[in-house]
């Protein structure tokens, strides 16, 4: 079995997606927006939070030993998940592009910001960290991820890496990524 590695843009379904994955094939699941929490909580001096882990190589380099010794010492036959949004395109194609890893990269750019906006205040539960946010505040972060998700499907196409628009029809959308999946493993 292959492992698979989840990236992209916050609120485009990685988790969702990883927790399916699981489920369909027994696969454990290492979820780097923990790791970064972690990583927060005990060594705050590293600085290492949203939007400063995906540059980071400490950050980076612990991620991929961490994997690998998943890897090693894990008696799981089935496989492993990354998830998370805490590494660049450019990162994950030189860490984890190779023979034994699927990578797929999540985003929105199909959206409107409206619709971005109504989705999130539809489905966001208390577990979500935009929970919370007043709606002018959510306009704005979605405004952004918007376009975000523009450039990763950019550059997703530049580095030949798979990429998933889950704006619309996210249940087909990640069927047709668990098709992938059965296909190439």
């Amino acid at each position: 079995m292959k492992n698979i590695i989840i990236i992209g843009r916050p609120r485009s379904g990685k988790s969702t997606l990883a927790d399916i994955i699981s489920e369909k094939y027994n696969y454990q699941i290492i979820r780097t927006d923990c790791v970064r929490a972690a990583f927060k909580d005990v060594f705050p001096e590293l600085n290492i939070g949203p939007g400063t882990a995906i540059y980071d190589e400490r950050f980076q380099a612990f991620i991929k030993i961490f994997f690998e010794s998943n890897l090693f010492h894990s008696r799981n036959k089935y496989g492993f998940i990354i998830e998370g949004c805490e590494m660049t395109l450019q990162t994950c194609k030189e860490i984890y592009e190779n023979d034994n890893n699927l990578i797929y990269a999540l985003g929105r750019c199909e959206n409107t910001t409206d619709e971005m906006v109504e989705a999130m205040i539809k489905y966001d539960t208390e577990f979500d960290w935009s929970y919370n946010m007043k709606k002018q505040e959510l306009y704005n972060y979605c405004e952004k991820q918007i376009k975000k998700s523009k450039l990763l499907k950019d550059e997703c196409n530049n580095l030949n890496i798979k990429y998933y628009d889950t704006a619309f029809n996210r249940e087909s959308v990640f069927n047709n990524i668990l098709i992938d999946i059965q296909k190439n493993m």
